[in-house]
């Protein structure tokens, strides 16, 4: 039985999703014309002017705040935990699968959000939406069961993938005993707190302030090492090439299965970016925008940043800094500390754990808006208020917890989730593509920039 119990595990956890995400992936991109990767500048574009240009919404939030709150989950300590650990199990070719499932999983997210702008409903003066909403409004009734599971996931995923794993590699940063650990938990639970109870605007106005900030930092922190070490470069490419097909070669042999070194970057991947989870679709949904595929363009910034950018800077920092790597064996942080340590001295401890904290309280918190969206669909507005009350209280459990047992449980219910979304996703992909044909079209033929103008498909929708 327990060997049973184990392979439903790590199929759930591991292979399926990936197979989903990946089928997926192609399937739309093939779909869509490779729309991800012909409307990358547009996207960055998009997203970096709405920094500079962010207007203010009198309901729901703002399209860029909307992105901001998706990144705010999607940019947490995964981003520097799960990468040196998947460099350690996967060898440096898992960062090539990092890559390809980045690739599939912006395609996913444009669908998703599509489809969720689409099937999303109004609740109160603001919008509600995601894929149990798509898969209720859009699927025949006979799919209906499909949203509850989906929704039961989302919220164990919540507590244990946005909330206690999160907390828990932001608190072991600080290297300290029970006590700082415990009061370090309080911490986290009190900004959560003060900042899920305002709802969406003020997670809005939270997430457009603190993800620009803390990106910028870590980025300008990893070009420290990666300058220091340029000459390094070339060789690091190489290995995460080389080792993508033939890890055993650059791994000395202690990494000798191909299979460890795609299940180490996808599934590190997909912590990371959420790509295919259906979690961003729900924060979009509240967007003030109608033009589902223009909110799009967001998608695609969010794991272009996350997993191309950030998790490939963390992967460099390690590999150009040449720091002695256990291939194998789990690894967390300390690769990243002492990479940082070899520029910066001794105050990389303090840096690397700044950074922990930053990432996890903003991860923490744009999952508190799943959460939220979650129990609403389930228990209605008194289990939303039952939520919010509730969560913060996991980020003290999550500072003393085993780590091993929350990440487990995370990619578990990760994966439940990932599976019922794509799947959903592929059935309704048609539905989608008629906004996105003509958005392609309008854009060719006006020869401008995407956000001057808008799918007529999406105007008033909702």
């Amino acid at each position: 039985m327990k060997s049973a119990m184990e392979f439903a595990e790590s199929l759930i956890s591991g292979m399926l999703p990936f197979i989903f995400l990946l089928f997926c992936g192609v399937y739309l991109t093939v779909k869509s014309g490779f729309f991800q990767l012909r409307f990358l500048p547009e996207s960055v574009r998009y997203a970096l002017g709405g920094v500079f240009g962010a207007k203010k919404t009198k309901n729901g939030i703002s399209p860029f705040q909307a992105a901001c709150t998706a990144l705010s989950a999607t940019v947490g300590t995964g981003n520097i935990a799960g990468v040196a650990g998947a460099v350690a199990l996967g060898g440096a070719g898992a960062v090539f699968w990092m890559w390809l499932s980045a690739f599939a999983g912006m395609i996913v997210k444009v669908f998703e959000i599509v489809l969720a702008l689409y099937y999303r409903e109004k609740k109160g003066g603001s919008f509600v939406g995601g894929p149990m909403y798509y898969i209720k409004n859009g699927l025949p009734k006979a799919a209906a069961p499909l949203a509850w599971i989906f929704s039961f996931a989302g919220i164990f995923a919540v507590f244990f993938s946005g909330n206690m794993t999160q907390t828990n590699a932001a608190v072991a940063s600080l290297n300290a005993g029970l006590p700082v650990k415990l009061a370090g938990g309080a911490v986290f639970a009190v900004i959560t707190a003060l900042v899920i109870i305002g709802g969406a605007k003020r997670i809005g106005l939270f997430t457009e302030k603190i993800v620009p900030l803390m990106a910028v930092i870590y980025i300008l922190m990893t070009f420290g090492v990666i300058g220091a070490n340029f000459s390094a470069l070339p060789h690091a490419f190489g290995m995460i090439i080389e080792g993508a097909f033939s890890p055993r070669a650059v791994t000395g042999g202690l990494v000798g299965s191909m299979t460890a070194a795609v299940m180490a970057g996808a599934t590190r991947g997909v912590f990371s970016n959420e790509a295919g989870l259906g979690t961003s679709a729900m924060v979009h949904s509240a967007a003030a925008e109608n033009d589902g595929v223009k909110q799009s363009l967001y998608g695609i910034f969010e794991v272009f940043a996350d997993t191309v950018v950030i998790c490939t800077l963390t992967a460099l920092t390690i590999l150009c800094s040449g720091v002695n790597i256990e291939y194998g064996k789990t690894a967390s942080t300390e690769l990243v500390g002492q990479a940082l340590a070899g520029v910066y001295g001794g105050t990389s401890s303090l840096l690397l754990a700044a950074m922990m904290c930053l990432f996890g309280i903003s991860s923490c918190i744009g999952w508190g808006f799943y959460g939220i969206v979650c129990s609403g669909y389930i228990f209605g507005e008194k289990g939303e208020r039952v939520f919010v009350r509730l969560y913060p209280l996991f980020c003290i459990a999550g500072a003393v917890c085993p780590a091993d047992a929350a990440w487990r449980l995370s990619a578990f219910f990760n994966g439940i989730m990932l599976c019922v979304n794509t799947f959903a996703v592929m059935l309704l992909a048609e539905k989608a593509m008629d906004p996105i044909r003509e958005f392609s079209r309008e854009y060719v033929k006006r020869g401008k920039k995407s956000d001057k103008g808008k799918s007529k498909i999406f105007a008033g929708k909702a």
